[in-house]
């Protein structure tokens, strides 16, 4: 089946299982002329996260590979866990440095969050899977314009320093820190949050611009991490050091650039599944090792009890490594919902005409790209923004990804080249020329001299390949304001990421908006029939309706050809045997969770075996 037939069996399945509303939405979309911030109304059933619901089957699935996304995970004995002791776990290398834990004024990247999700939590939590749980919150609902959203607390909870958690609270922390956080205040215009209402004491509203089904998720990152505002108020210099949250565990000590060192909280409200107190550990001891390597060998030789780490290359080394008792390590692994990508810029010749993509992604030949990247990495190769655990994952989308076809290729090149209004200006018969952008990674560097050599050998391509620094080449790709139009970027193509652990509305909102006013719509590429669908993402509950229109929306932007995959990122958390309940997340309602997200665990139901 050829690729034009393969989309339109696809489209036509996806949109068959739509009802009726999320279709006149669509077409009403694809009719007008309004932009991705033009608000859409829904009729859609009222969403409501409450305890109980939401969570998917998190058993380990496997793509079209049949590698398993999460290869292994421990489980914890039936015996009861043993109290007490030093958990010591050894992080990777933020790319901010770490200054301060006030989540209103500094970036918060992995490592950052392993030691913050334990003092300071969150209204909803998102789940290994994608799915999104009440936390702190009893539940979140929202009326039928998804504009209004009722946000319950649980009652009892305290912060640690006595203060009870409460309505006013949250709503302080919105209006009064994050409003004006350098690092909060981009999480707020993404949530579209225009006001926080308090209803009573464990009562709220939020009430957003447009609709947005994205909220709960939305909850669960720096726009619902809660914290004591009066001790930010009343000791701001001290809660930098050592914020005041509802956490299973309190800051004793940190210093910049030293470990973090964090005590249990004695009071803590969550139980473990069993009903028992939480959390096991006494201590936790949070290390930053920069080079993985080294992290490997301190947790070998018993410098750590559990590492992290967002490298390909240690996921493989910690499955093939061994404690001192040569005993396997328990490693929680994960392919990430982002992509490596060699990323088109629509605006630049001969990027702009669909048939040289389109050439360019049949002509790679994915496979031997990745392989490239990483011989001896286990890497599984990309089809769309997110892995096969989670529950944005379409079957259909992996399918209908265009497999490597050189007779394709070199149809649509050589019908581009003889085309005499070919759009680079070149004569008719002339090869196309391709400039990449990369950064000087030597996986990369490895990676580029391969797609050279395939794009090249259809005959009809000449490739020149650009290395520069990290930040060089973000500059260039993202643009400038005073380019014409702002944010074009200077570029060809590019290695790039796509996708992210955001909702799936504020990712498809970034990825196609207007290109004037969307840095992060780094491909530039736009389209109508793409702003109804992101419009429908957002007013859609998120149920299988709306993962039929995230489905839809990757089909459609996968058409247009914006870049070629090239293999999901991968995270790890791993222990030595002597540590049990890794990956382990009781949720308040008593059930279950395993896995993880980008590296970051939870700890407070780890627990160790020696003595």
């Amino acid at each position: 089946m050829g690729h034009e037939q393969q989309r339109l069996r696809l489209l036509r399945s996806l949109r068959a299982g739509i009802p009726a509303l999320a279709t006149v939405l669509l077409l009403a979309g694809a009719c007008s002329t309004a932009t991705d911030d033009t608000p859409a109304t829904s009729a859609a059933p009222t969403p409501t996260i409450a305890d109980g619901e939401g969570l998917a089957d998190d058993t380990p699935t496997t793509g079209e590979t049949g590698q398993a996304d999460v290869p292994t995970t421990q489980r914890l004995p039936d015996a009861s866990p043993r109290r007490g002791g030093t958990l010591r776990v050894l992080l990777a290398a933020d790319p901010t440095p770490i200054t301060g834990w006030t989540p209103w004024d500094h970036v918060c990247a992995w490592s950052c969050r392993n030691v913050l999700d334990h003092v300071l939590e969150t209204l909803t939590v998102v789940a290994p899977d994608g799915s999104v749980e009440p936390w702190l919150a009893e539940s979140v609902s929202a009326d039928p314009s998804l504009q209004r959203w009722t946000v319950t607390l649980r009652p009892g909870i305290t912060f640690t320093d006595g203060e009870p958690l409460d309505a006013l609270t949250v709503k302080t922390g919105i209006d009064d820190y994050l409003r004006s956080g350098r690092a909060s205040s981009s999480h707020l215009r993404e949530a579209r949050i225009t006001s926080v209402i308090v209803v009573d004491e464990l009562t709220l509203v939020i009430e957003v611009g447009e609709p947005n089904a994205g909220l709960p998720a939305a909850l669960a990152g720096p726009v619902g991490r809660v914290f004591s505002t009066v001790a930010a108020e009343s000791e701001p210099e001290t809660f930098a050091r050592a914020p005041v949250g509802t956490g299973p565990f309190v800051f004793r000590r940190w210093s910049v650039g030293e470990p973090a060192v964090l005590e249990a909280n004695p009071d803590y409200w969550r139980t473990a599944a069993d009903g028992s107190t939480l959390p096991w550990a006494d201590d936790i001891v949070f290390t930053e090792i920069p080079d993985e390597r080294q992290r490997l060998e301190a947790l070998l030789d018993g410098r750590g009890d559990i590492l992290m780490s967002r490298s390909a290359e240690l996921s493989t080394a910690v499955a093939a490594a061994t404690d001192g008792g040569g005993r396997p390590l328990t490693a929680v692994q994960r392919y990430d919902d982002n992509a490596g990508a060699v990323l088109f810029n629509l605006l630049r010749a001969p990027l702009d005409d669909i048939r040289v993509r389109r050439a360019l992604l049949a002509a790679a030949d994915q496979s031997r790209l990745v392989a490239a990247l990483g011989p001896d990495v286990d890497s599984l190769p990309a089809t769309q923004w997110w892995s096969p655990a989670s529950i944005w994952y379409s079957e259909e989308v992996a399918a209908a990804w265009p497999s490597h076809d050189a007779e394709r290729a070199h149809a649509l090149l050589r019908e581009y080249t003889e085309d005499p209004e070919r759009s680079d200006g070149r004569d008719p018969g002339e090869p196309v020329r391709v400039r990449v952008l990369c950064t000087d990674d030597l996986a990369l560097g490895r990676m580029t001299a391969e797609l050279k050599r395939q794009w090249e050998s259809t005959g009809l391509v000449n490739v020149d390949v650009e290395t520069l620094a990290r930040t060089g080449l973000v500059s260039r790709v993202m643009g400038s304001v005073v380019q014409s139009p702002s944010f074009a970027g200077d570029f060809g193509a590019t290695c790039w990421r796509v996708g992210g652990e955001s909702d799936p509305a504020v990712l498809a909102s970034a990825a196609v908006g207007p290109v004037r006013t969307t840095p992060l719509n780094a491909s530039n590429v736009t389209g109508e029939h793409l702003s109804a669908l992101v419009s429908l993402i957002k007013s859609t509950d998120a149920g299988d309706d709306r993962r039929d229109a995230v489905a839809q929306f990757m089909a459609e932007l996968a058409n247009e050809a914006p870049y070629v995959f090239l293999a999901y990122s991968s995270s790890v958390v791993a222990a030595p045997a002597d540590v049990a309940g890794l990956g382990r997340v009781s949720l308040p309602d008593g059930r279950v969770v395993e896995g993880q997200r980008l590296g970051v665990g939870r700890y407070d139901e780890v627990w160790l075996r020696r003595e």
